[in-house]
């Protein structure tokens, strides 16, 4: 499969639902919902044959986690195992939506065929337990895993896997391990809670932080929706530099 496909498309009037063709079985790992996967694929318009997009013409493979496509690639992809080729017919509803939907591609029944690459099952996002006792008044840093790679700096650039929650009520409010992609930034530039807490992490580690508002969103009236709250994070610190 290291060419460009060629679309075979089936007679007669558009699909209304999702039919999924496998052109080639592979037999590496499984694709799951949650998934990243690493793709080379073409797609076409299925009334006219009209190519819309297409890795192979820019050259490159691209990755992205499922979650972040159209409904059709969402639902068509899981199953798949790397080195397997997929064609899947999308219906408008799984795709971007009906015509006057604003997108350019609204109204258009699609028709890709994906060769899977690779797929990366995201981590399952860490348990928080519901706080005890009144919310902390300063920062509180607890190691549930001392790594032993790099050490984080202050001003570092940290690339991180973290899941936060509300003290109070124990809302996830954020999570990367819910988006199922890590994150890269400057510490200089997160709530001082962070750029606190994480120096003198290492590579490999988990920390829970404990952050009150002043080290977070400010107090109460501040202008975000978190102002004046104590919020909770388990961080998995993945590369510093």
């Amino acid at each position: 499969m290291s060419t460009k496909p060629e679309i075979e498309f089936q007679e007669g009037p558009a699909p209304t639902e999702l039919v999924i063709k496998d052109i080639v079985v592979g037999d590496g790992p499984e694709a799951t919902p949650g998934a990243k996967v690493e793709v080379h694929y073409v797609g076409v318009e299925f009334d006219s044959g009209e190519e819309f997009d297409s890795s192979w013409s820019r050259g490159e493979s691209i990755t992205f986690p499922l979650q972040g496509l159209i409904a059709g690639w969402q639902e068509g992809i899981p199953g798949m195992k790397v080195g397997g080729r997929r064609q899947l017919t999308i219906p408008p509803e799984l795709a971007y939506g009906p015509a006057g939907g604003g997108h350019q591609l609204s109204g258009k029944t699609l028709v890709f065929v994906i060769d899977l690459l690779d797929v990366v099952v995201p981590p399952e996002p860490p348990v928080i337990e519901p706080a005890e006792g009144p919310a902390p008044s300063e920062l509180v840093i607890e190691d549930i895993t001392v790594g032993d790679g790099a050490e984080a700096q202050p001003g570092s650039v940290v690339d991180v896997h973290y899941h936060g929650v509300e003290y109070d009520t124990n809302q996830v409010f954020d999570s990367s391990f819910l988006r199922g992609d890590s994150v890269a930034f400057p510490l200089n530039r997160l709530i001082p809670g962070w750029q606190e807490g994480i120096p003198g992490m290492k590579v490999g580690g988990r920390r829970k932080l404990t952050v009150p508002p002043e080290l977070a969103y400010g107090p109460a009236g501040s202008g975000h929706q978190l102002s004046g709250k104590t919020l909770v994070f388990i961080i998995d610190l993945l590369g510093t530099k």
